[in-house]
């Protein structure tokens, strides 16, 4: 009986490691919903086998085997397409912008006492000191003071345009092509990132490769 519990326990121990291992490790403050959803079933799944003489540890292999299966599956699967990833891990939400408070999202996601104690860790005391509040995928907010201009905006990513990364700010779709190709970027699927800088109307671009027609140019 005590033989069997050590056994059980020791490969739950090793599997979770496992499984945390070839899924990413990542700090306490990246953790998403779906990463916390993981750890809760995961040590329901150990935790109830352990003490229960009628799962054997074939069955125990088997689960975890299972649930590393597709935690592998939908981290790759997030990584590779967007709309996996804001499902998976959600996306950034446009609190305040131009320090202008989003009623409709703030309802959604938070209520003003939430919002200002949050504030108020950022170092935000007054409301009309903040020009954009950024609540993150993780819980966290990210505040841009009035003095310090606008953050910068993902508008692309593995050659996808992001029509709105943060809620509540949609972008141009024709603008941002514009903008690619004054970059020499005739074709979006050549730019693995980019952001737009609202104030100076640009893009950062982290690109995969330039358009031929800039090459011949540049020559």
């Amino acid at each position: 009986m005590f033989g069997m519990i050590l056994v059980k326990l020791l490969i739950g121990f090793v599997g979770l490691w496992l499984i945390t291992f070839v899924i990413g490790r990542k700090q306490l403050g990246q953790v998403t919903p779906l990463d916390f959803f993981t750890s809760i079933l995961l040590g329901e799944l150990v935790g109830s086998t352990i003490y229960d003489d009628k799962v054997k540890l074939a069955h125990l292999l088997f689960a975890l085997a299972v649930w590393a299966l597709l935690s592998f599956s939908i981290e790759k699967l997030s990584i590779r397409f967007t709309q996996m990833r804001r499902l998976a891990e959600g996306r950034t939400v446009l609190l305040i912008d131009r320090g202008e408070v989003n009623l409709k999202l703030l309802r959604a996601c938070k209520h003003f006492n939430q919002l200002m104690s949050m504030l108020r860790e950022n170092g935000i005391f007054r409301l009309d000191e903040a020009e954009y509040a950024l609540y993150e995928p993780n819980g966290k907010i990210s505040v841009v003071p009035k003095s310090e201009g606008a953050p910068a905006i993902p508008v692309i990513e593995a050659g996808n345009i992001l029509k709105e990364a943060f809620r509540g700010k949609a972008i141009s779709e024709d603008g941002i092509r514009e903008l690619a190709k004054s970059r020499g970027y005739a074709d979006i699927r050549d730019i693995a990132y980019a952001e737009y800088v609202e104030q100076e109307n640009k893009l950062v671009i982290v690109g995969k490769k330039r358009s031929k027609k800039r090459d011949r140019s540049a020559g």
